[in-house]
């Protein structure tokens, strides 16, 4: 949250309940925390702190942020079409109407929580089969996992490139084999980043499934 406003302050504490909040009063620490970290969703008084339609457009276009969601308040200054204009999801105008913020953060929930799931990586360790295309197997460890895809070191000494079967177990109560397509997008060493490219319907809601319920380490 971006204000000085101690009224905006209070209702969005309120309405956020039980969401980490964290709040910058100055746009020059705004600025270079949007710059360095990412974050499921802003809120920012555009109208109440000093260069607040750069902060919006900086939380919009910055690499780490860029499909966060944004809640704008103004207050007169900056019109509810121009908010949007610069990115914004959800545009309230002072004083806040907290029925009308608590409405858009129930709308807006979902799009958090996946972009949570999308951004962040979960750390564990699971074993796994990587299938090239010439048909070798070869063991692997599953090191982070997200929304699109997972880190994993190779057992054996190996090269990958291109598209590849992966294969594993999901640790839920149901023990869920899993099997994705996948491109390799980077490596170092053993170490392999890949990308799902196609997964079976049940498969992908099973994964999907298991990322929401895991803590994020």
């Amino acid at each position: 949250m971006v204000s000085r406003d101690s009224e905006v302050q209070q209702a969005v504490a309120e309405v956020f309940d039980g969401i980490e909040l964290r709040t910058q009063d100055d746009s020059i620490s705004a600025l270079d925390l949007i710059g360095r970290s990412h974050f499921d969703g802003f809120i920012i008084d555009c109208d109440g702190i000093e260069r607040g339609s750069e902060i919006v457009a900086a939380a919009r276009h910055s690499r780490s942020n860029r499909k966060s969601v944004i809640f704008t308040i103004v207050s007169g200054k900056t019109s509810v079409a121009a908010a949007t204009e610069l990115g914004s999801n959800f545009v309230l105008e002072k004083p806040l109407d907290t029925a009308r913020l608590s409405t858009y953060f129930q709308s807006s929930v979902r799009q958090m929580e996946m972009e949570h799931r999308r951004y962040f990586r979960y750390e564990l360790s699971i074993d796994a089969e990587v299938v090239r295309r010439d048909g070798a197997i070869i063991s692997a460890q599953i090191l982070n996992v997200s929304d699109g895809g997972l880190a994993l070191r190779l057992l054996d000494r190996a090269h990958l490139h291109g598209s590849v079967t992966l294969r594993f177990t999901i640790p839920n109560a149901q023990q869920t084999p899993l099997t994705a397509v996948a491109l390799i997008c980077w490596s170092r060493g053993p170490v392999f980043g890949i990308r799902f490219f196609g997964m079976p319907k049940e498969s992908g809601a099973a994964y999907a499934e298991w990322l929401s319920s895991m803590a994020l380490v």
